[in-house]
């Protein structure tokens, strides 16, 4: 069953894309901008790049119900996150530092959440009733990255 409010909001983005699509340079003018602000110093937006949700499946056979998102922070870094029922496991990639300092949490929009450490090549398992929306939030140092909430 489709959240009402999802449907709309995905109806208000297509028809904004169709008759009135941001103009060419907007997103690298904002990070830009925010840049420009330092703002980025105390929080991040964790930017979702890919979501194999929105890809057409593979034709073969399987049982595969893994949902694979694909973040990027601004400082270089990545976040790959699988999400297979209530198993949430993944990996941050080209981050230069101290993995095991660094803590991914996964929350749900009804507050609940759930937090690992990185063991020392990046890789993260966790166990968390991922329903509705989900978002992820990486700690590194005093920089903290957040996601904006996905639907699962």
């Amino acid at each position: 069953m489709t959240d009402p409010d999802a449907a709309l909001l995905e109806e208000l983005r297509d028809m904004w894309t169709t008759y009135d699509p941001p103009p060419a340079g907007l997103v690298a003018t904002m990070i830009a901008a925010v840049a420009a602000a330092e703002i980025d110093d105390e929080w991040e937006m964790l930017v979702l790049v890919r979501d194999s949700a929105r890809e057409e499946t593979a034709q073969v056979r399987g049982l595969a119900t893994a949902r694979v998102l694909w973040f990027t922070a601004a400082q270089g870094w990545s976040l790959e996150a699988e999400i297979d029922g209530d198993e949430v496991r993944g990996q941050l990639l080209d981050l230069d530092g101290d993995m095991a300092a660094v803590e991914v949490s996964v929350e749900t929009a009804d507050g609940r959440s759930w937090s690992t450490a990185l063991d020392e090549v990046g890789f993260f398992a966790l166990t968390a009733e991922t329903s509705g929306s989900v978002r992820f939030t990486v700690r590194v140092g005093d920089t903290t990255s957040t996601s904006r909430w996905v639907a699962v």
